[in-house]
């Protein structure tokens, strides 16, 4: 029995086509399904928004925090993938003088990961530049051919995880700026640095509008199901269920979308009314009622990055952490 399961998943046409199948599109369904499962729409709501404490990230000045995703993002763009990860720990401090809680550290954590666990998936499958010399984990049929992969790869999880490195440094950079500075001093940064204050705006209503959208998504469909549509996901044994549940999701997704089109632009009508009332864009020279002073905190923290980035340029220089193709 165990040679004939063996034979079947291994060396048959029938069962390496439908392994190779599972691991093209049932792997990476999993993905949105553990970030589904950990963050939630709730979660995710609260990730974007503002999480007013007294930590020294929090005191620093709003320009020091708009810059640091940015200078961030620069250094792991000019480094070496192995010079990346040292630079992900530096991003790790910020979060340790945070202190989040546990429940916002895993949303954090889901957040950072996935992303890159797809990014080293994706490029196992698809890192095709020298295929005469791939060490193959696991090779497609002849059947897959038109997938444009050879299978997966050594070359390819080991260029992803490369690759995985810049994408957690930026991600974790970018969410330290949303958990600790408040929209106002998001757009007070814009500002000072010479840009329309409408920029400022937009960056914060476009950061807030998708965690907004998917939890409204998420009461749509729980007043869909309150009403008497059926949505319960079968077991994965239940075959014959399984059509009739697929048939209800594409059917309730004309459903859901009208509303949520509805609703989103209301909600675009009535921040349109709050900024207009506000007098928002009437005056070239905005006034705010807080202006920000750099005090210590703000010196040490610009001192902590100007010194990262002499390192990196020291290394650059020496072409020790030079960046290989």
């Amino acid at each position: 029995m165990i040679n004939w399961l063996h034979y079947f998943l291994w060396q048959s046409l029938l069962g390496r086509t439908i392994i190779g199948y599972l691991l093209m599109f049932v792997v990476p369904l999993i993905l949105p399904v553990i970030f589904i499962t950990l963050v939630g729409a709730r979660g995710l709501r609260h990730m974007f928004s503002y999480e007013p404490q007294q930590t020294f990230v929090h005191t620093l000045d709003p320009r020091i925090k708009v810059l640091y995703p940015f200078i961030i993002s620069t250094l792991s763009i000019l480094l070496n993938w192995n010079f990346v990860y040292p630079l992900l720990l530096f991003t790790l401090i910020p979060w340790i003088l945070v202190r989040p809680s546990s429940a916002r550290a895993r949303v954090v954590l889901t957040m950072v990961m996935t992303p890159a666990l797809g990014l080293i998936w994706s490029q196992s499958l698809f890192y095709t530049i020298s295929t005469t010399s791939l060490h193959m984990i696991y090779s497609f049929p002849p059947t897959l051919s038109w997938l444009g992969t050879p299978g997966l790869s050594i070359e390819g999880l080991l260029n992803g995880l490369q690759q995985a490195g810049r994408v957690m440094v930026a991600t974790s950079a970018t969410l330290i700026l949303l958990l600790t500075t408040k929209p106002s001093e998001v757009i007070w940064a814009f500002y000072k640095f010479r840009m329309p204050a409408a920029v400022g705006l937009a960056f914060t209503v476009a950061l807030r509008f998708l965690p907004q959208l998917i939890e409204r998504t998420t009461v749509l469909l729980q007043v869909v199901q309150v009403r008497g549509y059926d949505l319960s996901r079968p077991g994965w044994r239940e075959l014959n269920a399984w059509p009739g549940y697929l048939s209800r999701i594409f059917a309730v997704i004309p459903i859901v979308t009208v509303p949520l089109l509805i609703g989103s632009l209301r909600s675009t009508s009535t921040t349109a009314m709050v900024v207009d009332a506000r007098a928002f864009g009437t005056q070239q020279k905005r006034s705010f009622l807080h202006e920000h002073r750099l005090q210590k905190n703000d010196y040490l923290a610009i001192s902590a990055l100007a010194l990262l980035a002499a390192i990196v340029f020291l290394l650059l220089i020496l072409h020790i952490a030079t960046r290989q193709a």
